[in-house]
């Protein structure tokens, strides 16, 4: 297949190698398949992580050398191109808002309409990398192109917004691009509910929906035995008797990392060797540094920064209980890998979480609301709930034991996960739309 794709994105959220893996895992599936891709993306993408304070000018991501996978960067026009001092964080949100709501859509569209006329052979294919990626295959569309189109959504934070008019309204974007009719839809299974909004959002889509949790590497990722283990911690420099509580994930707002560190001080005040491994990078990164700080936990959080893909395994041996903290959901790759590590997992019940987490059995839940009993905030909940977990080694173990067995049953590879999306797009290739 010729494929042309459209994506707003860097292909790796942190810097080469670190972040989610999900794009380049994509594009490397295609290209080593022999499937030639043509990808139309920003120089600088939407999830760049913009230090602050930072360079006025930010260097594009070094991208992965894939065969057969072409990429055609575009520069997006930014207030940081402009001779002024760096803008406040708030108005840089604004301005990132816009450019990619926006200028994306068009700026993709037109480069997208050059490879198109200019193609020597033509597409099979157009493929529209989340939210606005397919709004720039819309305008595509408009303008008469009408190759075969495959719509890729990681998720999606519409759920929430879908009883509530004013959020619907702040999140038009992304309800437009999930009602954009498409000839085949993947939607990532990441407990964001995102077959409950593709249904009402764009219900003409049944039967064209393939709702998939992403892979991973099952031959890599395997539970640490004691020596193991012991090893993981010699070379992270942690103490063999720490309790050690562990997060993996983006720094961003809704992950919700400051839950963990909040509870920190009441674990402390049961368990005194209960520390904190923050691995991973991003926006809230200073304000959690501020917070761990202002509760005199900073030298008991050891922030990480962004990691390797391949070492964040050695983080989950190193450490007891794994923590899924976030509003929206916490069913993202990092839980699947924890689980697949063997790892005691604690998670809040968010979005289709308990879909994995079976409370008591693959792991604990904290019930994020407040239906019985005195309202109590959740990190008193997490915290009382990390106590009964450090004085309890059997629970850990069992629970660890049971999330690896579910992990070995029910998740995909890699290779199963593309190999079944490169059978769908093929197919739809083979119609024609």
């Amino acid at each position: 297949m010729n494929i042309l794709l459209v994506c707003a994105l860097d292909v790796w959220s942190l810097d080469q190698g670190k972040g989610a893996p999900t794009l380049e895992r994509t594009l490397r599936a295609y290209g080593e398949a022999g499937h030639r891709i043509d990808a139309v993306l920003p120089d600088i993408g939407a999830n760049h992580f913009y230090r602050r304070p930072g360079p006025r000018f930010e260097a594009p991501e070094s991208r992965p050398d894939i065969p057969n996978v072409a990429f055609h960067a575009f520069h997006m026009p930014s207030m940081r191109d402009l001779p002024l001092p760096q803008p406040p964080a708030a108005l840089e949100k604004v301005d990132q808002k816009l450019r990619f709501a926006l200028g994306f859509p068009w700026l993709a569209a037109r480069r997208a309409e050059r490879l198109l006329r200019d193609a020597r052979a033509p597409y099979d294919v157009l493929y529209a990398y989340e939210v606005h990626g397919v709004l720039a295959a819309r305008l595509l569309r408009r303008r008469g192109y009408r190759l075969p189109l495959v719509t890729r959504f990681q998720g999606t934070v519409m759920h929430p917004a879908l009883k509530d008019r004013l959020l619907y309204a702040r999140r038009y974007e992304e309800a437009l691009a999930l009602k954009t009719p498409a000839d085949l839809v993947i939607m990532t299974d990441d407990g964001t509910r995102g077959d409950e909004g593709l249904a009402r959002l764009n219900p003409r889509m049944k039967g064209r929906v393939r709702f998939w949790r992403n892979g991973l590497d099952l031959d890599r990722l395997r539970p640490a035995g004691d020596e193991a283990r012991r090893d993981a911690r010699t070379a992270l420099g942690i103490p063999n008797d720490a309790f050690v509580m562990l997060t993996a994930s983006r720094l961003a707002a809704w992950k919700r990392v400051d839950r963990a560190i909040r509870a920190l001080p009441r674990v402390r005040s049961w368990a005194p060797q209960a520390m904190l491994v923050v691995v991973g990078d991003g926006e809230e990164r200073a304000r959690l540094e501020a917070l761990a700080t202002g509760l005199r936990v900073r030298e008991q959080v050891r922030f990480c920064g962004a990691v390797p893909q391949e070492d964040v395994m050695r983080y989950m041996h190193a450490s007891d209980v794994f923590l899924a903290v976030a509003d929206l959901s916490n069913v993202g790759n990092p839980l699947l890998e924890a689980m697949a590590c063997g790892m005691c997992i604690v998670a809040v019940d968010a979005g289709d979480t308990r879909d994995l987490i079976d409370d008591g059995v693959t792991g604990r839940l904290v019930d994020s609301s407040q239906r019985s009993g005195i309202a109590r905030p959740l990190e008193e909940r997490l915290a009382d709930l990390l106590v009964a977990l450090a004085g309890d080694a059997p629970q850990r173990e069992r629970l660890a034991h049971a999330a690896a067995s579910f992990a070995r049953a029910r998740f995909w590879t890699w290779d199963q996960r593309m190999a079944a999306e490169l059978e769908a797009v093929q197919a739809v290739a083979r119609r024609g739309g």
